[in-house]
């Protein structure tokens, strides 16, 4: 699944809540959006889920501008106000909301056996605030994906939490080996040091690959 902005944008000028945003995320390696403010990460984040609609440019799809689309095949991970756990809620009342979310069975055994496939069950009783940040983001991606139909995740801010880089994000490079859409929103001090790790910067076009010129003759020299 490919998600691409062009000049995306909410607000013009100095103003601007969202500036013009060009970006390429797709399947293999996490990409990573360097953005700065407060606020403004979460506003990205709805962009590229497709949750809001920029002011100008255009946001894409595989291609399609069809904004629904992007929103049924994407999930927001940890976004502040609009898709973060309630702080003081237990990790096994986060999993069974989740499941919910899912159209899953929200037992409490099927929700422990959730957390010992994860090797979590320990964590079953710990707040969402307590939790290590390498377990944060590991669980709440996995239960995302729990959704019908979700190929793209969106993490938004991370680093929030505390936590080396390198502690979590293994966890994503290990989603995205297995074909899912992972794009980190995150400052650029984060940004930086995911980049070492292996994450792609999203706001680099990737090159396109080459292609013969039908015009242009075939060499049949050995």
């Amino acid at each position: 699944m490919y998600i691409t902005l062009n000049e995306a944008s909410i607000g013009t000028g100095l103003g601007a809540a969202v500036p013009p945003l060009s970006l390429w995320i797709g399947p293999g390696a996490p990409s990573v959006v360097r953005v700065e403010t407060a606020e403004r990460p979460m506003l990205v984040s709805l962009l590229i889920g497709g949750r809001l609609r920029p002011e100008h440019g255009r946001v894409l799809v595989d291609g399609d501008a069809d904004l629904d689309v992007l929103r049924r095949r994407s999930a927001l991970v940890d976004t502040p106000v609009v898709a973060e756990p309630n702080p003081g809620a237990t990790l096994a009342s986060v999993v069974a909301e989740e499941f919910v979310f899912a159209s899953r069975r929200a037992s409490r055994s099927s929700v422990l056996r959730f957390l010992q496939e994860h090797d979590l069950a320990e964590y079953a009783k710990v707040p969402a605030r307590a939790l290590p940040p390498a377990v944060r983001v590991r669980l709440l991606c996995e239960l995302a994906l729990l959704r019908p139909g979700v190929e793209a995740l969106v993490l938004t801010s991370p680093e929030r939490h505390g936590g080396e880089p390198e502690l979590w994000y293994a966890a994503l490079e290990a989603i995205a080996e297995r074909g899912v859409t992972v794009v980190v929103v995150t400052d650029a001090l984060t940004a930086d040091a995911l980049a070492g790790l292996g994450a792609r910067d999203a706001t680099v076009e990737p090159p396109q690959p080459e292609t013969t010129d039908p015009a242009e003759p075939l060499s049949l020299e050995a």
